[in-house]
């Protein structure tokens, strides 16, 4: 049997449901990587504000656990590893002018927030479910964000050496599980709903 064959064999196979589902996730990713890229990314339309506002949140959960001392925002441009032309923009938070932890776009969960919304709208429910599971979760996530962030500062001003560790691997196997969970909860309650109607 050739590949192309063998593809549509196992495609044949799996559930009617779980096709459409996989059909719509798909085409969800796919117009959501080209609105993105193609208007939103340079300009940072999304991501600028988003990140913006994450950064202030951190400050000000930070400010609450160190009411003493004074926290500041700088945005600074930063070379681009990948691209020799463009800057990134990074927000750093300084703590009595020492600077504990920056914040890069890629650091504002607006890809979080893509990856579970676009699960709630590819599975079959009711407006009034995904809106309110849309902002539940989107709550969830952002507040999860949040004290990342914040713990990556503490990290930093305790000088920890785990926190590269802890930054790419520890927090976000942690906010992953959050957004499965949440998924499973969204899923688990469409199924119930649908044994008792």
């Amino acid at each position: 049997m050739n590949p192309v064959q063998e593809i549509k064999t196992t495609w044949q196979s799996i559930p009617p449901d779980l096709q459409s589902f996989l059909k719509r996730a798909l085409l969800i990713f796919i117009i959501w990587k080209l609105v993105y890229h193609l208007f939103l990314f340079n300009g940072r339309v999304i991501d600028k504000p988003l990140t913006d506002f994450s950064t202030k949140s951190t400050v000000w959960v930070m400010q609450y656990f160190y009411p003493g001392n004074q926290f500041l925002i700088a945005e600074e441009p930063v070379k681009n590893p990948y691209k020799t032309d463009d800057d990134l923009f990074i927000n750093y938070i300084y703590k009595d002018k020492h600077r504990i932890v920056g914040i890069a776009d890629g650091c504002n969960a607006l890809e979080l927030y893509v990856i579970y919304l676009g699960f709630l709208v590819s599975f079959p429910s009711s407006l009034k479910r995904l809106i309110f599971f849309s902002f539940l979760g989107i709550a969830i996530i952002f507040a999860a964000n949040i004290i990342r962030l914040v713990a990556l500062a503490e990290m930093n001003m305790n000088k920890l050496n785990e926190v590269e560790i802890a930054h790419h691997y520890f927090f976000k196997l942690i906010v992953y599980a959050i957004i499965f969970i949440l998924w499973m909860v969204y899923a688990g309650k469409m199924k119930s709903n649908e044994k008792v109607g």
